[in-house]
């Protein structure tokens, strides 16, 4: 027929209609590819700011609304064929409608995913759903609105039932995504669930109210060269949009795929991961679900000994030490990257007999804290604090269920185990974010905050983790707090030791190891009468001494009301420990002085009467929120609460690393006037006698560092010792002036090859001990009350 037949024969009135099959599968097709790729996107949306933000939402208000509902649209017009497909009566479009149709539904999904944003709540949800469902139904009207030759006429009846499909399916897609997101359970398969619940959304009603149109001819074309022109334009942004929705999809899968085999490839390495955590106790990932990690070195090179990486390892205890003085290290940075570059390759040319190691992995350590730093927007200095504890990863062979209750119990902390081929470790730096503009730099650098039930197993699985318990492992260091306890007048405490191959493990509370298990003794401090009573008990145990308590009676008032505080005390600390090994244990004669950060400095306020014994190499806490951890770590502990302590260690760096990264000069006289003013600051402090009774760290020749780690002997001492010598002390300790007696059962001697001891300014090594070192040595010898 002719144009003007074909006008005669249909003008003014409506041209019957049927449907293509075939594009109306490939209709639905194209809706899904874009509902996919925008779900995908907003997966990896971690916040309201930042570019990486910014991007993921206009990226995917553009694939939803450009290809699963505006593509999706014209494909599905395509299928719609009227009168006897005639050329020359087929849907034309205005091109002018046709631009605004495709902006729209990208705009009012912008507003949708602004609206819906990260906090989930039924109400946003809906509102989410009910602009999303808006959006698709004012995209087909508007888009029907560009017809040019055509009147579209709708039934009532099926306008409404396409708007409820829009809006019910749309809610019920986002509402799974979403509630699947929340709790990380976002595995790929429920992902599509919802893709194809949110193209059915855009199918179901578009298809709904096609059915529910009428086309009534106006015009004619002249010929089918325009209509077909306009057609191909439309067809071919289509065909654009749908292949940039499909690489969308395709990179992310890439993306994530490489991101996984990286983290297993980590997973055989030593490695170190960002353990941050909120306000709430919620902890960083990306979108992924995996902690920021980063690789220190490939492999650890044991030394002459053949000690293993555990956390007794000299090197792990320079690193706990290095954590808590980031800012004194800053200015080191750039002379470690100098040297590790110049000299990486020698850890493989050379043997370890020849090459320092340890200067290598410790600059490597240093190094990846600055990589997880800048991974995650902070400065240096705020990087985190190294948690006690190396876990291992990577693939190991599997063990019978008759060895696993031995492994849990070698395996307890710190265990010295040989990595096998194949395994790796990983060590954390724990990190609380204390303000909202930290939170939301994270948010921008592409992490998020989710709940430790919901991405434990990911996190264990991805990287791999060997470690028993470590959904309760993450809950430990949400509560990690590095020595925050102030504790102030007179303390009752446990001393617990018992003996490994390498040296000794202290008994200490599981969430609280800085310091002994204690209680407080309500006393501002220890008279010389107290001490008198108390030098009744000496070489009693726990037991002796609360049965004794029950039936002694004392002359005066003051001495019975001493002796009642004394029995509560011992009491409430029986009831802490809840543990037999604690009745055998016995008065220690004298009382120590605690370390404890002061704001003029070092000083210590504090005093502890303490109850001792060595056990057995066998022993185990039978308390469980009580274990065993080495000495030396406790003793690190220590050192790290006093700022003489720290400046040391500063100071000690500077001198190793100074002769190989040559530090700007600028810093050291900083450091100098710094350590300076650190140490008017101690002097300050005074150590009166006739404020009550105070114990006495004995000094030793460095020759007799058995009882102690090396690896923190010398770092830091008291600085009221050696100078209180010509003063009368109410308690004495024993001096060890001679080699402790060996033991089958106890190794003392300390292997110094692989101290990590540090100098001090002044030169040479400080030869005193810590508190730790002195309830140590008067346990081994078993030290006497003296007048």
């Amino acid at each position: 027929m002719s144009p003007d037949e074909l006008l005669h024969k249909y003008e003014g009135q409506m041209v019957h209609q049927q449907f293509n099959a075939g594009f109306v599968v490939l209709s639905y097709i194209v809706s899904l590819i874009g509902a996919g790729s925008t779900l995908e996107l907003i997966n990896r949306r971690t916040g309201l700011k930042g570019l990486f933000n910014n991007v993921i939402l206009a990226s995917a208000a553009v694939t939803m609304g450009g290809v699963s509902i505006w593509s999706m649209h014209f494909v599905g017009n395509r299928a719609i064929v009227l009168g006897d497909n005639e050329p020359e009566i087929q849907i034309a479009y205005s091109t002018l409608f046709t631009v605004i149709s495709f902006f729209v539904p990208i705009l009012v999904l912008l507003l949708t995913f602004i609206a819906i944003g990260n906090s989930i709540s039924w109400v946003r949800i809906s509102l989410g759903g009910f602009l999303c469902g808006s959006a698709v139904c004012g995209m087909h009207y508007l888009g029907n609105a560009s017809i040019e030759n055509y009147i579209c006429t709708y039934k009532i009846g099926y306008v409404v039932g396409a708007v409820l499909v829009a809006l019910t399916a749309s809610t019920v897609a986002l509402s799974i995504f979403f509630i699947f997101r929340s709790m990380w359970a976002n595995a790929w398969w429920k992902r599509l669930l919802s893709a194809l619940l949110l193209a059915g959304a855009v199918s179901g009603m578009h298809w709904c109210a096609a059915l529910g149109t009428e086309y009534t001819l106006v015009s004619i074309q002249a010929g089918a060269s325009d209509h077909v022109q306009n057609s191909t334009i439309i067809i071919i942004v289509i065909i654009c949009l749908a292949i940039a929705a499909c690489l969308t999809i395709a990179g992310l899968v890439i993306y994530s795929t490489r991101k996984m085999n990286q983290t297993a490839q980590k997973a055989q390495k030593i490695s170190l991961g960002a353990a941050v955590f909120d306000k709430e106790g919620r902890i960083l990932v990306d979108s992924d679900g995996l902690l920021p990690s980063t690789t220190i070195t490939d492999s650890f090179m044991q030394v002459e000994d053949q000690q293993p990486f555990t956390i007794a390892h000299p090197y792990f205890l320079w690193m706990f030490q290095a954590t808590r003085n980031l800012s004194g290290l800053s200015g080191l940075i750039n002379g470690m990257k100098r040297h590790i570059a110049q000299n990486t390759h020698k850890q493989t040319e050379k043997s370890p007999a020849t090459y320092d190691q340890g200067l290598l992995i410790r600059g490597q350590f240093c190094l990846a804290s600055v990589r997880l730093a800048d991974r995650l927007r902070q400065d240096y200095s705020s990087a985190g604090v190294l948690w006690d504890e190396i876990l291992v990863t990577g693939t190991a062979r599997r063990s019978t269920d008759s060895s696993r209750a031995n492994f849990q119990n070698l395996y307890e902390k710190y265990a010295t185990l040989h990595l096998q081929s194949g395994q790796g470790s990983l060590m954390f730096l724990v990190h609380h974010v204390q303000s909202e503009r930290e939170y939301t730099q994270l948010t921008m650098a592409g992490y998020r905050f989710a709940e430790i039930d919901h991405v434990s197993d990911i996190i264990a699985s991805n990287m791999q983790i060997k470690s028993m318990g470590f959904r309760a492992k993450l809950r430990q260091m949400a509560q990690y707090a590095d020595h925050q306890e102030r504790t102030t007048g007179v303390q009752m405490g446990f001393f617990g030791v018992r003996p490994n191959t390498s040296g000794f493990d202290v008994y200490v509370k599981r969430l609280g190891r800085y310091s002994l298990p204690s209680v407080s003794l309500p006393l501002p401090k220890l008279e010389s009468w107290h001490m008198a009573i108390l030098q009744e008990f000496h070489g009693m145990t726990v037991a002796a001494i609360s049965e004794t308590l029950e039936n002694i009676n004392m002359p005066t008032e003051r001495e019975t009301e001493f002796l009642e505080l004394f029995r509560t005390s011992l009491k409430s600390l029986q009831q802490l420990l809840h543990d037999p090994l604690f009745d055998d244990a016995v008065l220690v004669p004298g009382v120590v002085d605690l370390p404890k950060r002061g704001s003029s400095g070092f000083s210590s306020s504090s005093t502890m009467l303490t109850f001792r014994i060595v056990a057995s190499a066998q022993s185990v806490a039978s308390n469980t929120d009580y274990e065993y951890i080495p000495l030396s770590l406790f003793n690190v502990y220590q050192l790290i609460k006093s700022p003489e302590g720290q400046l040391s260690f500063i100071h000690g760096v500077d001198t190793e690393f100074e002769s190989i990264i040559k530090p700007q000069h600028s810093r050291d006289h900083h450091d100098d006037d710094k350590y300076s003013q650190m140490r008017k600051q101690s002097c300050i402090s005074s150590w009166d006698e006739e404020e009550g009774i105070e114990g006495k760290s004995i000094g030793r020749p460095s020759t007799l560092s058995s009882t102690r780690s090396g690896s923190t002997a010398d770092l830091y001492h008291s600085p009221r010792l050696g100078s209180r010598h010509s003063k009368k002390q109410h308690v004495n300790v024993r001096e060890l002036d001679a080699p402790v007696e060996e033991n089958s059962d106890i190794e003392l001697q300390a292997n110094d090859r692989d101290r990590v001891a540090t100098p001090t300014p002044s030169g040479g090594y400080r030869g005193y001990d810590t508190y730790i070192d002195q309830l140590l040595r008067d346990a081994l010898e078993g030290s006497e009350w003296k007048s």
